[in-house]
């Protein structure tokens, strides 16, 4: 290039090399901001940006500095597209606990239909990326070999930007840093489910300190049937429009209906963590080493089964191993598949059957899991896109197509998980006939379907954790007395003293404060996210 043209070349360049790294780090800042990232956050991430730039702009050159440029640009980019999905799919950081045991307890299959049941939103996402990376590329520096600099105090910024690191919360702030520090997490949860048949050894070897003892009648059964994704807001049970539960309108009639129940958690391996052991929201115990209420039971003289439609990763290996007789009915390997919850009848008959005078069985259902539309048959599509009173509501808030259509789909998977509920209730009632008995049943966590957003999947705020509870007994209590245990606030954490309760199992640990059904009942506060909780006043419907 001659000396003409080379000034020529700088003339016309000057005023973008001038403010390529402003404009760029604007980009950074504004995509951040735009996607729900939040302020802090998003400067967090432009301060990177921009003190990574500068080495790259004045101690490269040419295709060295091209590539490393379009590397940092296309990091950002796709942490832009993947945190904000998650932020919007999950309402939490991506390295929340909740995040990193739902991918380390997801299957292939699982992850398969997980892409088809949110293609659009990770499409919209994954656009988002594109047009963030395409502006940041379109203001690369380019300055050619001829003219290249290298400052001193490009160097200095160098260090600056290397040194910074050093402060935590500026490395999560570089995707280079961030990302990768949550393989750990990953491992760490791979290496628990590893261990569980070692701390279930521990867990068995402490039963002799809790000291179970039965105290009940000479027979008693008690069933425990926990379903997925279930929000209590879409059962007419609790006073929605829609004919969802009409089976248990009639099967459920004489049972405890809970009215201010909440979820452990929105995730379910965290959710039954917590639900089947002493452990508790604010006072975490390493529970796979604690005594769960499946051994508890078995220790106290109860014969135990373990019924589920859910192929896990966790929850079959921890507690379906404890019981003395389990049935997988989902062998197919996967949650996703169309694998439905009636196929567990036949083993549920069966254990009701059992001679054994004391028996506990758990049931766990895939409930509402998407794909929402499989987890139902074709019989059962009974809600479509109308002008009834829910989707009329929908339409004034604004929801979208794609929303309105999950809530329908979901309505019907209500309807099914009505039907099988219903089902095992009556069957259950056929067999005590005027015997001891309790039956159960909750759900490890909600679903968001367009109550409070925009939005269909799990969520972090209050449609995340409205679960229903139903506890049906034989012989029952006065109505005065189930009329008041029915407003009792209760969040599913500690449920694990109701069961031993309902069981008729003391222990040296008792904590009768705890129990949903006892008369030494205490509220306790209530957390979401860390934060006490509040029932929302709000008509969801």
């Amino acid at each position: 290039m001659d000396v003409p043209m080379l000034a020529a070349w700088q003339r016309r360049q000057a005023p973008i090399r001038r403010f390529d790294i402003v404009l760029g780090t604007g980009v950074v800042l504004a995509a951040y901001v735009i996607l729900d990232a939040g302020w802090r956050d998003a400067l967090k991430a432009a301060l990177v940006f921009m003190l990574g730039v500068f080495p790259l702009r004045h101690l490269l050159q040419g295709r060295s500095q091209r590539i490393a440029y379009g590397v940092w640009a296309s990091l950002f980019a796709l942490d832009i597209g993947i945190k904000s999905f998650l932020i919007e799919f999950y309402e939490t950081k991506p390295d929340a606990v909740l995040i990193i045991e739902a991918i380390g307890n997801t299957t292939r299959a699982e992850t398969v239909e997980f892409i088809r049941q949110y293609g659009p939103m990770l499409l919209q996402y994954a656009l988002a990326a594109a047009l963030v990376l395409g502006l940041l590329l379109l203001l690369a520096p380019d300055t050619p070999p001829s003219c290249a600099r290298k400052p001193r105090w490009a160097v200095a910024i160098l260090v600056l930007f290397l040194g910074l690191h050093a402060n935590p919360t500026f490395s999560r702030a570089n995707p280079a840093v961030f990302w990768p520090a949550q393989i750990p997490q990953y491992w760490e949860f791979a290496e628990q489910v590893e261990s569980l048949a070692d701390k279930r050894l521990i867990a068995e070897q402490k039963l002799s300190l809790w000291a179970p003892t039965y105290v009940g009648p000479d027979e008693h059964t008690v069933v425990v049937v926990v379903g997925k994704s279930t929000n209590r807001w879409n059962w007419q049970l609790y006073g929605y429009p829609r004919p969802t539960t009409p089976q248990l309108m009639h099967a459920a009639r004489d049972a405890l209906v809970f009215r201010d129940v909440i979820s452990a958690t929105s995730g379910t391996v965290a959710s039954f963590r917590l639900m089947l052991t002493p452990a508790e929201i604010d006072k975490p115990l390493d529970d796979e080493a604690e005594p769960s209420v499946v051994l508890l039971a078995k220790a106290a003289g109860y014969k135990t089964f373990w019924i589920s439609n859910q192929h896990d990763r966790f929850i079959n290996p921890r507690y379906a191993e404890e019981a003395d007789v389990v049935h997988l009915v989902n062998v197919g390997g996967r949650r996703g598949d169309r694998k439905l919850d009636e196929g567990l009848l036949p083993y549920y008959a069966a254990a009701l059957r059992d001679p054994t005078p004391r028996k506990m069985i758990f049931v766990h259902l895939l409930g509402a899991h998407p794909h929402y539309e499989l987890r139902y048959p074709d019989t059962f599509r009974y809600f479509s896109d109308g002008n009834d009173p829910v989707m009329t509501l929908m339409r004034q808030q604004n929801r979208s197509p794609w929303v309105r259509l999950q809530r329908n789909l979901y309505d019907n998977a209500m309807r099914y998980q009505d039907h099988v509920i219903a089902r095992l209730l009556q069957d259950f009632k056929a067999q005590i006939g005027a015997g001891s008995g309790a039956f159960l049943f909750t759900a490890d966590h909600a679903q968001e379907v367009g109550h409070t957003r925009d939005f269909a999947g799990h969520s972090l705020s209050e449609a995340g954790f409205t679960v229903p509870l139903l506890i049906w007994l034989s012989p029952p209590l006065p109505a005065a007395v189930s009329s008041a245990l029915e407003h009792r606030p209760f969040q599913t954490d500690v449920l694990d003293w109701t069961l031993l309760e309902l069981a008729h199992i003391r222990t040296a640990f008792d904590q009768p404060h705890l129990s949903l059904v006892s008369a030494h009942f205490v509220p306790q506060t209530r957390l979401i996210g860390g934060k006490p909780y509040a029932p929302s006043s709000r008509n969801r419907h």
